[in-house]
């Protein structure tokens, strides 16, 4: 049986998570949200991340900005805020940010990645992404979150605030701005230049990050925080809230010296937090993890399981021994089996 502590009452406008454990769930966007939470109040589950910029670059609902192109698979959007806070709901907006099918609701492309040939360029997953170093883009992606911001959210999260982490850039159109800036850099800067827009609303601010830039922090293993443009640290100082993303079935075999992570989610998220702790220090209560609730079956035979409320336990048990007690569910399908 899953089995949480009791749910916090919750009011919208003088609302701080840190005052209460945060316990998250992914619910993605569409007219059904509020089904899909019913069973995960009765588990205690006391905050949503609706999708309003999804992982293809669409909107996902009217944001009352006639610039803003969008598709509703949310209709009404300000009624089921309402409605998730009177039951008790912390409200987080996932904005992904610079991974973007759609070219973010632009008239045309020209504010994509793009090859020399002036074709879109396209990471090994084939998504194509925006330009970070284009001062319209951020101007657009602000305007995304401002108007998101006076829906009436409690936190903005900002997903895929980072570059592609495999297929390489330098035969890009942004080739010249990389040598000039560093991913890292401009991520930052990024970041400075959002914050203050939202904060202005008395809104919250969360970064989803990759779990390996953890240990990277502490120069516990080879670097790719510079690959993707997020350094944990940094990342942590500017925004409220960090979330790692943590699931064990994402770590190569061997790490923390676990030969089959997803088999143990349990010691995967005890050792990574173990790092997060270390790194954050005093502000190591800005970390709230993202964790698997989900089943890896792309993983070799013998290397992942199931993911049940056992698998799911374990990993808020590893959570509470480190005394953090936020934390969000990841599931793509938005399927959960507790």
């Amino acid at each position: 049986m899953f089995v949480l502590s009791s749910i916090t009452t919750l009011v919208h406008a003088k609302l701080d998570c840190r005052n209460f454990e945060l316990r998250g769930i992914y619910v993605g966007a569409s007219d059904n949200i509020l089904n899909k939470v019913r069973k995960a109040k009765n588990l205690n589950i006391n905050a949503v991340v609706i999708d309003i910029k999804n992982d293809d670059g669409e909107i996902t609902c009217n944001l009352d900005n006639p610039k803003i192109k969008y598709t509703p698979y949310i209709k009404n959007i300000k009624p089921l805020l309402r409605k998730l806070q009177s039951m008790g709901f912390y409200t987080i907006a996932r904005i992904v940010t610079f991974k973007d099918k759609f070219i973010s609701g632009f008239t045309d492309n020209k504010f994509a990645i793009k090859n020399k040939n002036e074709t879109i360029y396209v990471d090994e997953e084939k998504m194509s992404w925006i330009n970070p170093y284009d001062k319209k883009v951020w101007k657009y992606l602000g305007e995304i979150a401002e108007a998101t911001a006076k829906l009436g959210f409690n936190e903005i999260q900002f997903d895929y605030i980072r570059l592609p982490q495999y297929k390489s850039l330098e035969k890009t159109s942004i080739s010249q701005e990389l040598r000039t800036k560093s991913k890292t850099q401009i991520i930052n800067e990024f970041l400075d230049f959002i914050i203050p827009k939202i904060h202005a609303y008395g809104v919250k601010i969360s970064a989803d990050v990759f779990g390996c830039i953890i240990p990277e922090s502490l120069k516990q293993s080879a670097s790719s925080s510079e690959k993707l443009g997020q350094n944990y640290i940094n990342i942590a100082e500017k925004v409220d809230y960090i979330c790692p993303m943590i699931y064990p079935s994402h770590w190569p075999a061997g790490s923390f010296g676990v030969k089959k992570p997803d088999i143990n989610p349990g010691k995967i998220v005890q050792y990574a937090m173990q790092y997060s702790n270390k790194a954050l220090k005093d502000k190591k209560n800005k970390a709230r993890p993202w964790i698997q609730a989900f089943t890896a079956t792309w993983l070799k035979k013998a290397y992942w399981k199931k993911y049940k409320s056992q698998e799911l336990q374990e990993q808020v048990n590893a959570l509470r021994m480190l005394g953090i007690r936020q934390f969000c569910f990841w599931n793509p399908t938005t399927k959960y089996e507790f």
